[in-house]
């Protein structure tokens, strides 16, 4: 989608149809029916544009009376959000209408299983068609030194490998990828271009540990989907992420340099086609796949860890992401923005997560 647009979305005129509220999420919707909109990170999205008159646009339709709740999925949502709108002079209206709430998901009727999935291999699955971005070259990465090291690790990769010029973290020279593709041939790695929904969920059943090292996520929703089912995560400390998984409790964390909203600090790099960008990816890949392969090798020595990892993540799930406390939330805030009047209605105001 192109950026000048993608702040906005229209619903399908024909056949005419009357909302009495609408929900949205990321895009602003168009028309004249009051609606909340969710957000993952930026609110207007506008990259590249926010001092243009089409974003001043977006905003005063955020602060006017049809908007009855701006809510942040996370709270690293919330704060780009209050720094993107802090010298606005809309910045009261805006900030009296925003909330937290994380995402839901049903959480399967059985009890996930806590004690490791057996003693060997241990399974690492790692889950993202952006296969860069989102830590694919790590994935394959500590499959080589797995093996180096004569560890018992088995990595299983479910990815459509897309790399480059799409993927605004990754660098632009495509032979950069050659020797993260080329690991996916070796004996302790399985590469599944894709699954069903269904498989990737019995992958994460049967997996000791997933793996997100990504270099740009908002949330990382396959981080749930692994939580739920007692698997603890290998994450990145950005974004959302260290809100939820904490190290050594309920999940691994790698650092990552970020800047103070929680973004890693080379997202907005000016030349990703250059070598010296180049080198610094491969570093990072090299250095996190390095301290990810010493805290698997810890895990499989201390095997009681992972037992109460494996236990905390499936509590930590419920706790946070269970669908049926975040139904009666939704149907409240949905009564509440249908009898608001104005924008300085107390109902307007959200309690934060």
């Amino acid at each position: 989608m192109h950026q000048g647009i993608e702040g906005i979305t229209a619903f399908s005129p024909w056949p005419p149809r009357r909302f009495d509220l609408i929900h949205a999420f990321n895009r602003i919707p168009l028309g004249h029916a009051p609606f909340v909109i969710g957000f993952e990170s930026h609110m207007p999205r506008g990259f590249g544009l926010e001092t243009s008159h089409y974003y001043g646009v977006l905003s005063r339709m955020l602060a006017s009376p049809r908007c009855r709740g701006i809510i942040a999925i996370s709270n690293y949502a919330r704060e780009i959000f209050k720094e993107t709108h802090q010298n606005s002079a809309m910045r009261d209206i805006l900030y009296g209408k925003l909330s937290v709430r994380y995402p839901n998901i049903e959480i399967p009727a059985e009890a996930a299983r806590p004690e490791p999935v057996g003693r060997a291999p241990f399974v690492v699955s790692f889950v993202g068609n952006h296969f860069a971005r989102k830590g694919g070259c790590v994935a394959v990465r500590m499959a080589e030194l797995a093996l180096q090291k004569k560890l018992p690790v088995q990595v299983e990769i479910v990815s459509s490998l897309q790399v480059g010029r799409g993927v605004w973290t990754d660098p632009l020279n495509d032979h950069f990828y050659d020797r993260y593709r080329a690991a996916l041939k070796l004996p302790n790695v399985r590469w599944h271009a894709t699954l069903s929904n269904v498989e990737v969920h019995a992958l994460f059943r049967r997996s000791h540990v997933s793996l997100l090292a990504t270099f740009c996520d908002t949330f990382g929703y396959s981080a749930i989907e692994s939580m739920i089912h007692g698997t603890p995560v290998l994450a990145t400390r950005q974004g959302a992420l260290p809100e939820f998984i904490v190290h050594r409790q309920n999940g691994l964390l790698l650092d990552l340099d970020t800047a103070p909203n929680g973004e890693w600090i080379h997202i907005a790099h000016p030349d990703r086609g250059s070598r010296a960008y180049e080198s610094l990816v491969e570093g990072e890949i090299e250095r996190m796949a390095q301290v990810a392969i010493l805290e698997i090798e810890r895990l499989i020595e201390r095997p009681d860890e992972l037992y109460d990892m494996r236990r905390h993540a499936r509590s930590d799930a419920e706790r946070l992401f269970g669908a049926q406390e975040a139904n009666a939330y939704w149907d409240g805030l949905y009564e509440r923005a249908l009898t608001a009047q104005e924008v300085g209605d107390a109902r307007f105001r959200l309690e934060a997560r």
